[in-house]
């Protein structure tokens, strides 16, 4: 997957949402490997991000989310050590008493952070000081339609210099920009569908740059080059949130009693088959994690689960998380459960999962579904209004 060395300038930042690659696994190493019973050390806390259920992008030291306060949505950027550098408001004000929180986790690329709100306002700011560079109402320029009551929830992607967001509307689809100045570089025909939950990720076939993401429902193939659909069916998940790509395949978990699905395309990524099936009901917020050749899942009330990635064979489960997030790195996986608040630390012993280590987080409100990011031997949380920084590093 080295095609993408183009688009993150290292695996040691956590750049986007999800991670350098967007499928949840930190490059890190000489992390902790058995936490205190208290849990590892809280290096700092901070309640002034506002309410949201964004992630946090780390590039250079520095660390990005977005946040609901009042009636404005705020992009926040703090140090590693949790002091704020700067806070600027970005998309538009809002007169409802219950409009969304911020959800959009910001992208960061050469020093510049890209956010979208959730009314579909993108905006590119200067990551030292904040500068707004350039912003657009793009959802009403490319007349979006759909989502925008329960608010727009896509972070933005980067293929080499074009940001790539989903407006999903009547004149289009699919847009490419000019990552610098917001100009307009190609736009995809309207496939006459409502915007989805889904951010785009790119798919590594025949080295070429193609994109792919979900609408309310259809899933597409697209061109990075000029925004052609280059592949188009209804989508299998009716929660098609996070799809996992490994090479040319997508891992798509299954919602509330719905299986999840393994696909494949041909070399002419015309048409898509189903490798395998499962009758997984995922949890669909929290995603999926490939590790060691196997796919872990969170199910709902059936925990976490172990699949065979050949075969899509349940290897085993372990019932004693559920309803979480998870994130890799170092070959440890890390969950963070939405009913409990509980954080976990596990391993693969075989085919099965080892508990190693817990805590329990309780700042903060609300649900706990943003997903964690890992850069710098930090583990931040995120937990409505409060951020928080958990020191993983191994002490010499």
């Amino acid at each position: 997957m080295m095609f993408f060395i183009s688009v993150i300038n290292t695996y040691a930042q956590w750049p986007q949402w999800r991670g350098p690659l967007r499928d949840g696994i930190s490059k890190e190493t000489n992390l902790l490997k058995v936490w205190p019973a208290e849990g590892p050390r809280l290096l700092w806390s901070v309640d002034t991000v506002g309410d949201g259920f964004s992630s946090t992008a780390i590039q250079n030291n520095m660390v990005y989310t977005t946040g609901k306060r009042d009636s404005v949505e705020i992009l926040t950027a703090l140090d590693l050590q949790g002091n704020l550098k700067w806070q600027k408001i970005y998309g538009r004000a809002s007169k409802e008493k219950d409009w969304p929180q911020a959800r959009c986790t910001p992208t960061v690329y050469k020093n510049k952070v890209y956010a979208v709100s959730v009314f579909g306002d993108i905006a590119c700011f200067d990551g030292k000081n904040g500068n707004i560079d350039w912003k657009m109402a793009a959802h009403e320029k490319f007349e979006g339609k759909g989502y925008v009551s329960p608010g727009i929830a896509e972070s933005p992607l980067i293929v080499d210099d074009k940001l790539i967001i989903t407006p999903c509307g009547n004149r289009t689809t699919v847009v490419a920009l000019n990552r610098l100045t917001g100009k307009t570089l190609w736009t995809s025909e309207s496939i006459n569908d409502t915007s989805g939950y889904t951010s785009p990720v790119l798919l590594p076939a025949q080295n070429k740059k193609v994109i792919f993401t979900s609408t309310k429902n259809n899933d597409l193939l697209i061109d990075g080059n000029n925004g052609k659909i280059i592949w188009k069916e209804k989508n299998f998940s009716a929660d098609p949130l996070i799809p996992l790509v490994n090479n040319n395949q997508i891992y798509f978990p299954g919602g509330y009693k719905r299986g999840g699905k393994y696909c494949s395309w041909d070399d002419e990524l015309k048409n898509r088959s189903i490798t395998w099936q499962d009758t997984v009901g995922a949890n669909v917020l929290g995603g999926a994690i490939l590790l060691n050749n196997k796919i872990v899942v969170s199910g709902n009330s059936r925990g976490l689960l172990c699949l065979d990635v050949n075969t899509g064979k349940i290897l085993s489960h372990y019932d004693r998380i559920s309803y979480c997030t998870m994130i890799v790195a170092d070959n440890m996986i890390y969950s963070y459960e939405d009913r409990t608040g509980k954080v976990s630390l596990l391993r693969m012993n075989g085919n099965n999962f080892e508990l190693v280590s817990s805590f329990k987080v309780t700042e903060g409100a609300g649900p706990r579904i943003a997903h964690m990011s890992l850069a710098n031997g930090l583990l931040f949380i995120r937990h409505g209004k409060v951020l928080m920084a958990y020191d993983l590093k191994k002490q010499s």
